[in-house]
């Protein structure tokens, strides 16, 4: 059965959420980004703020060269999350098959449900008519065959509106967009095909696969299919399986390198508490972080045997840590989520390092005696640099 993908997204999220709750900010130029850091970057603006020259991702002190009646929101992260979830209820109304794609973004697929709410078009138009009722926010909504060509289809006809591309169009939809639009093309990429000559996605449809692979490697094959409207990713539905979840976000955004691995480190002891104090183990780690500038990086891997232990688990995430930063923009905030969850004894392996199950046997130890004489009986002294787990006993009473 062919599939019918809705891709859902409110332009400017942060700011049309607060024209919501202030009327009055509707039609001025409003920049959302992040008061008191050294160096705030837009993360978000209106339509006006981009017409004066404002851009996401530009240094505030300059965005206010350009624009200086503009007004400067400070990001607020539980109101933007509130409004996500609203949204997201409403579009569960039309099918469970859903995937949220950051704050105020999200995949529906509607496969199958054309006996109850008829055409994917008329769907898609009764989920934006809802969306403005409810919440009187405007969203533009893409359709087709697979979630890339949607997400494309929602960007072209922004700030509000509705675009179905219909099956077996998806190239010739995409064939006169700006190469930009695809994704994984980012600057680098952009000015890599100026300097090829080109500008257009059918530039790249029409190109030999041969000659794209060797113009960016392995990756050029996946430019080719993504320029001919090919994407066979699922929309995968809201994680409902078990989860444990640490995060921190830090006093002041930070790219020492030395400081973050001190994040990570309590992050992972704490998780690791938890899953022994239930007797679990994790058999996956995920680690995201978020920038200054709001964006988000993360990884993750399958551990095997699965791991309790506070120390294996700091061992096992640190070259995650090493994978994500690429950037020398700052650190805000970083999250570490568990999942895989297994009840029960380590199996371990008949060869494996003896050193993991010492480890877990030492933790065991000083979680007893700190539920015995209270957290503050033993701390552990980390030398951030050489991540060496060496516990300090106090003396009790």
């Amino acid at each position: 059965m062919d599939r019918e993908i809705i891709y859902m997204t409110v332009t400017a999220f942060p700011v049309a959420v607060e024209r919501v709750i202030h009327p009055e900010l509707r039609g001025r130029p409003v920049v959302v980004a992040p008061f008191g850091a050294a160096r705030s970057v837009v993360t978000a603006l209106s339509s006006e703020a981009w017409k004066a020259g404002i851009r996401k991702g530009m240094p505030l002190a300059k965005a206010m060269r350009y624009c200086r009646n503009a007004i400067v929101l400070p990001p607020n992260e539980p109101l933007y999350l509130r409004a996500s979830r609203a949204i997201f209820k409403v579009l569960e109304n039309f099918s469970p098959v859903l995937e949220p794609s950051g704050h105020g973004h999200a995949y529906l697929d509607i496969t199958g449900t054309g006996r109850l709410f008829g055409p994917p078009r008329d769907t898609a138009w009764k989920a934006q008519k809802e969306i403005r009722r409810q919440l009187r926010l405007d969203a533009s909504l893409g359709i087709a065959s697979n979630k890339m060509v949607s997400r494309i289809a929602s960007e072209v006809i922004r700030p509000a509106g509705l675009q179905d591309v219909p099956h077996g169009s998806e190239s010739a939809f995409l064939s006169p967009l700006p190469v930009r639009l695809l994704p994984g093309v980012g600057l680098q990429t952009e000015r890599q095909f100026d300097d090829l000559n080109i500008r257009i996605i059918h530039d790249i449809a029409a190109m030999r696969v041969d000659l794209l692979t060797l113009a960016f490697g392995r990756f050029g094959f996946v430019l080719h299919q993504r320029a001919l409207g090919i994407d066979r990713t699922p929309v995968y539905p809201i994680r409902a399986v078990p989860a444990l979840e640490q995060g921190s976000i830090l006093s002041e955004d930070s790219n020492d390198y030395e400081i973050l691995k001190g994040i990570l480190f309590d992050l992972c002891e704490n998780a690791g508490k938890q899953l022994r104090e239930k007797t679990q183990c994790a058999g996956r780690v995920e680690l995201r972080i978020r920038y200054a500038d709001y964006r988000e990086e993360g990884h993750r891997l399958q551990m095997k045997p699965p791991v309790r232990s506070s120390a294996v688990l700091y061992a096992r995430t640190l070259p995650l840590l090493d994978l994500i930063l690429k950037r020398r923009t700052r650190v805000r905030s970083m999250n570490l989520c568990l999942t895989e969850l297994s009840h029960g004894s380590v199996q371990l392996e008949l060869f494996a390092d003896p050193k993991p199950d010492r480890h877990l046997k030492l933790e065991h130890a000083l979680d007893t005696l700190r539920k015995r004489y209270g957290e503050s009986v033993i701390s552990r002294q980390s030398a951030v640099g050489s991540r060496q787990y060496s516990p300090i006993c106090r003396t009790a009473g």
